[in-house]
Order: structure tokens, then C-alpha cells, then sequence
């Protein structure tokens, strides 16, 4: 059986999700790209008795070397030993993806143009005539619709039976470049990339290149003969590319002319989410509608699967005669109590998360957040790693890096000590909102804004940054597919059920193990001036400890350590005040790590010790408040 390496390349909200989901459903590995911190998709799947392995790669405008996602996707594209490239397009904006195209045939690289949206922009009175298309290019240009699976067979016999066969099309830039190109190709090593392509992309300053030079004193000389001509080179090539990439797409797209008929419902939509007043109010109570129903749903669910994990036990009977049958049972009630209080809500979120991105309207959200973040001296680009910390903050703070100077990075960074991951809201939800009341969870997320504000009026002095504005694309709106929702919620949640589950009965049994030989004092007392500060009882601190190396892992220990009926061992004020001091802050050792790889150890170490002891500061501050009050 032979193996086929095949790319998926295209731009943000061109449906290159829901491409993979059709062809191999959920059945996929998620991991960094070696070297980085930018994730890919990798999977297999054997069609005619041939084993084709599907990289998905991150969305991308443009080939280059200036984010971190085009340089993973450069690096896929060209460091690689490739079969087929599949690149998805969006038929609503073609020109667009054509740059992109152009830059995958100059590096002769076999390729199939995937035209997505075709229905939609036929609605939009566009036609495209694929047939001229792959005249101009000779390259196969297939539409397809992944829901409805229109075109995916097609699109993989021809990405099977491409053979190797690249495209002839050649971008013709003028006397001066081509001369520059030829002249600086008689330098080059020998590749498997085209000299011709290579001494372009050096032409456009790409570093990872100049590897490929023999003589490097050469390339000074050959650039100072072509500045008389053109003095910034690298934005002539560009230009030539868009001008070219335009060109084919008036060539193959014919607009017809409709009668004039009512707004579509898309931009009757528009009319208020961008609203300059109504677009911040709609997207507020969106939000609070979303969380409210997260919270409202997850309850239920919760109660579920309590009642259920519950019964469970029961049928388990273990005498708790020995340390090991006591660690057993302390080890089962940390996993119920973490299936049961972690799982609701973090499924969920991903769920509600996926739907608002799918339709578009997550987008639209984006600009009046990135409005507000401006007011605290955030940049725009600052809500993309806050919006990801939602989700998770690792990947958050990884992507700090779209932010164009260190001190950015690290201001907004500190920001994600605030913002609730979905492991922290599991605690506010599966916690404080379960054990307490939905007031106080409500309390709990009002406080973390509240501490964003007070850190972003004190840190902003030590900072000092400057405002950037975001520039970003509106995707058009579409409807939700179901069973893409379903998958990319499983693939981003997966790690707590691989991972954090196993960790939740290591985690119950060690503390098990500890209470059995009667030395968890020894680790509770080095530490019990912070739950005095808190007014908290002694043992919460073991669950507090836990919350750093994983939250998910933080309600399942404090069930462990306090039993079942957490309302009878702690009051409302102190599951509040349990609830802040465990969601404010650096969230987890994973995060941690990123921090240390992203800033250093030492920026690492002093910025989770002052988002920690800000936390349980702020905790006890309230408490204090509310108790006088």
C-alpha cells in the first residue's frame, strides 16, 4: 500500500474544518508543529488502496514569514516532501485565495483548487466558470460542499490520481525582475524546490531562504543593481501576484445583474450588531444570555450525572478497612466529583463556543470587545489570545505573539489571570453556582471583571503601552453544521477526558493515601496562613494546591477533602470566596510552562506570583468587606 502526503491549505472561514470533517470525521491527532507552538491536524484514511495522510494546516492569507501560523504553514508547505496540496477557496471572494494559489504554483508543487461556497455565491448573482479556470491555471478546480458531501469524491480521485503533474503557469514579472530572478538563480543550491521560485522568495526577503544562497556577498550586489529600478522589490512582486491573481478572477467570474430586492437577513442583521450603540448593548446581553443558559443547562446536566455517579458508588463497596481500600475510595469520589462538576460545563462551552463561530456572529463580538479593550490601553489584536483564553489559556498566551512588541505581549498576558478558562468555569458553575446559588456564581464572574479593572488601572502605569486598532474580515453568515460543531467540540475538550480524568483518581488516591498515614498535616500547616486570610477550612488549601497543577482537577479534591455535601462544611460567603480565590490568577502548571517559553523563567515566576497572591488577596479583602457589611 503506498502512502500519499496530502496539504490542506487555505484562509480563516473558508471551511477547511468542515472539509476534514468530511472526509475523516473525528478520527484525528491534534499537535504542535515541532518547534512551535501552532497546532495542527494530522489524520489517515486509505481510499483505492492507497494510505492518504491528511495534514491540516492553520488558516493563512498569504505564504510569508511574519506570523507564526504562515510559518508553520511554510515550513509544511515547502520543508516537506508533499504529493498534493488540496487548497479550499472561498467562491464568494475567489481573488482573494488566488494570491495564495499562485504562490503554491511557483513552488511547483502538484495542487487541486477546492472551490467551497459555490451555492452561495451563486445567491449572490456570482458564477464561476470552473472549466475556463482550469484553462488559465491547468491545474483541477473542483466544487465542493462538505455538508451535503457535493464534490468530495471527485476532489480525492483527482488528488490520487494527480501523479505529480504540476501546473505550467508562470506569473511574468517585468524585464528588470526577471532578469534579477535569473541572475540570482545562477547562485542557488540545488533543491527540490525551482531556483526560480526560491530566488523569489529571497527577492521577498523570506529568511528562511538564504540558506539556499551559495555566495552571499553576491545577493548585496545583485539587490543594489535592481534598487535603481525598484527600490522596494519585495512590495513590486507582491503587487505583480495581486494584479496577476485579479486578473484570472474577472476572467472566470461572471456577475449577473439582479433586480433590486429587500436586504438580505445577514445585513438587516449587521445593521444592529455593528451598530456604534445597539452592537456593544446586542453583544452584552448575547453574552449574558449564553453564560446564563451554560449555567442553567450545566446545572441540570450536573445534577445528572451526580445522581447517576452517585448510584455508582454505592454498588462499588469498599470497607475502607486499609490505607490502600481508603486512598481506592478517596480516588473513585474525586472522579465522580469531577465527571460530575467538570464535564457539563466544559462540553458545553465548547458547544456554544463552536456554534457562535460557525454562524459568524463570534466575529461581529470581536469588535465591540476590541472597542472596549482600547478603553484600558489593550491593544485590538489583545482580544484574540482573551478570547482563546476562554477556551484554554495555554494557547492563549502562545498566541500573545500576534501583538507586535514584547511589552504587549506580556500586558495582555497578565490579563488571562482574569479571564475564566473553561476549567474555571467549571468551578464557578460546578461549585459555587451547584453548592451555593447561581447569585454567586454570577458574584464570582462580576469579581473577576472587577479585578480586571483595578489590575488594568494599576498595571497600565507600569506598562504603559500604546493602542493598536484591530483590523479584521467579517465572515458572512452561515448556517451551523451540527456534526462539525459536535467534532470540534470533542477535539478541543478530548485532553480533559485523556488526561485530567486520569488525573482526578491519582490526585483523589494520593490524598487518600495522605489522610490514611495522617501527614497531610504536614503539607496542610506550611500553608494554612492563606486559608486563615481566606477563612477558609484548614484542608481547602489541598484543592487550592491541586487548582495549580490542573482547575479541573480543584472540585473533585475539594469533594475529596470535605465530602459530598460541600453546603454543610462550608457557608455561602466561604464557597464564594473559595470560587475567587481558586479562578483568579495564573490558572495551571501548564500555563506556567507556556509562560516560562513565551517570557523567561524569571517574567514566568513574577507574574504568577503576583496574579496568585492578587487572587487570594482579593478573596480575603471581600470577604472581610462582606462580613462588615
Amino acid at each position: 500500500m503506498s502512502d500519499l502526503r496530502v496539504i490542506l491549505i487555505g484562509q480563516p472561514n473558508v471551511g477547511k474544518s468542515s472539509l476534514l470533517n468530511a472526509l475523516v470525521g473525528s478520527k484525528v491527532i491534534i499537535s504542535n508543529y515541532p518547534g512551535t507552538t501552532v497546532e495542527i491536524t494530522q489524520s489517515t484514511k486509505i481510499i483505492d488502496g492507497k494510505k492518504l495522510n491528511i495534514i491540516d494546516t492553520p488558516g493563512i492569507y498569504s505564504i510569508s514569514d511574519t506570523s507564526e501560523e504562515e510559518k508553520v504553514a511554510e515550513k509544511a508547505l515547502f520543508n516537506e516532501k508533499n504529493d498534493v496540496v488540496i487548497l479550499v477557496v472561498d467562491a464568494t471572494s475567489l481573488n482573494k485565495s488566488l494570491y495564495l494559489l499562485l504562490q503554491i504554483i511557483e513552488a511547483q508543487i502538484p495542487v487541486v483548487l477546492a472551490l467551497n461556497f459555490i451555492e452561495e455565491a451563486n445567491k449572490k448573482s456570482i458564477f464561476i466558470n470552473t472549466h475556463k479556470l482550469e484553462a488559465i491555471l491547468n491545474i483541477p478546480v473542483i466544487s465542493i460542499n462538505p455538508v451535503t458531501k457535493k464534490g468530495i469524491k471527485k476532489l480525492i480521485d483527482e488528488a490520487i490520481h494527480l501523479n505529480g503533474r504540476k501546473s505550467d503557469f508562470e506569473i511574468h514579472y517585468d524585464d528588470h525582475i526577471e532578469e534579477t530572478i535569473q541572475e540570482l538563480s545562477l547562485y542557488l543550491k540545488d533543491s527540490q524546490l525551482p531556483k526560480r521560485f526560491i530566488a523569489i522568495r529571497i527577492l521577498e526577503r523570506d529568511d528562511d531562504f538564504y540558506k539556499y544562497i551559495t555566495e552571499q556577498n553576491k545577493l548585496k550586489l545583485i539587490c543594489n543593481k535592481i534598487k535603481d529600478y525598484h527600490p522596494n522589490i519585495k512590495r513590486d512582486i507582491t503587487i505583480t501576484k495581486f494584479g496577476t491573481a485579479s486578473y484570472i478572477a474577472r476572467q472566470v467570474t461572471h456577475l449577473k445583474h439582479l433586480k433590486k430586492t429587500s436586504k438580505a437577513p445577514g445585513q438587516k442583521l449587521d445593521k444592529y450588531l455593528l451598530h456604534k450603540i445597539w452592537g456593544p448593548v446586542i453583544t452584552f446581553v448575547v453574552f449574558i444570555l449564553l453564560f446564563g443558559g451554560l449555567l442553567l443547562l450545566g446545572s441540570y446536566l450536573q445534577n445528572i450525572l451526580t445522581a447517576a455517579t452517585d448510584n455508582l458508588l454505592t454498588l462499588v463497596k469498599i470497607n475502607n478497612n486499609t490505607i490502600w481500600e481508603v486512598s481506592l475510595s478517596k480516588g473513585l469520589i474525586g472522579l465522580a466529583a469531577g465527571i460530575s462538576m467538570a464535564l457539563p460545563y466544559v462540553l458545553l462551552f465548547y458547544i456554544i463556543l463552536g456554534f457562535i463561530e460557525d454562524v459568524g456572529i463570534l466575529t461581529r463580538f470581536i469588535i465591540h470587545f476590541a472597542n472596549l479593550l482600547n478603553k484600558i490601553n489593550l491593544p485590538g489584536k489583545a482580544f484574540i489570545p482573551l478570547m482563546l483564553g476562554l477556551g484554554c489559556t495555554v494557547p492563549a498566551i502562545s498566541s500573545t505573539r500576534v501583538l507586535s512588541s514584547k511589552k504587549e505581549k506580556l500586558y495582555t498576558a497578565s490579563f488571562l489571570s482574569f479571564v475564566p478558562c473553561s476549567s474555571r468555569i467549571a468551578i464557578i458553575m460546578g461549585v459555587v453556582g451547584y453548592y451555593g446559588s447561581v447569585s454567586l456564581a454570577i458574584y464570582v464572574f462580576l469579581t473577576l471583571l472587577l479585578a480586571a479593572v483595578i489590575w488594568g488601572l494599576v498595571a497600565k502605569k507600569i506598562f504603559k503601552p500604546e493602542v493598536n486598532y484591530l483590523i479584521i474580515e467579517l465572515p458572512p453568515y452561515r448556517k451551523p453544521l451540527l456534526k462539525n460543531i459536535l467534532v470540534k467540540s470533542w477535539l478541543r475538550m478530548k485532553d480533559f477526558i485523556y488526561i485530567v480524568i486520569p488525573l482526578l483518581i491519582f490526585g483523589g488516591m494520593l490524598y487518600g493515601l495522605l489522610d490514611a498515614l495522617d501527614i497531610t498535616k504536614l503539607f496542610i500547616d506550611p500553608l494554612s496562613a492563606i486559608t486563615t486570610w481566606l477563612n477558609l477550612p484548614e484542608v481547602t488549601v489541598i484543592p487550592l494546591v491541586f487548582s495549580f497543577l490542573q482547575k479541573d482537577l480543584t472540585g473533585g479534591m475539594l469533594i475529596s477533602t470535605l465530602g459530598n455535601n460541600l453546603s454543610a462544611s462550608l457557608t455561602s460567603l466561604q464557597i464564594y470566596t473559595f470560587g475567587v480565590a481558586a479562578t483568579v490568577g495564573i490558572p495551571c502548571i501548564n500555563a506556567f510552562g507556556m509562560l516560562i517559553k513565551e517570557f523567561g523563567l524569571k517574567k514566568a515566576i513574577l507574574l504568577t506570583l503576583i496574579s496568585v497572591s492578587f487572587g487570594i488577596g482579593l478573596a480575603g479583602i471581600i470577604w472581610r468587606i462582606i462580613s462588615v457589611l
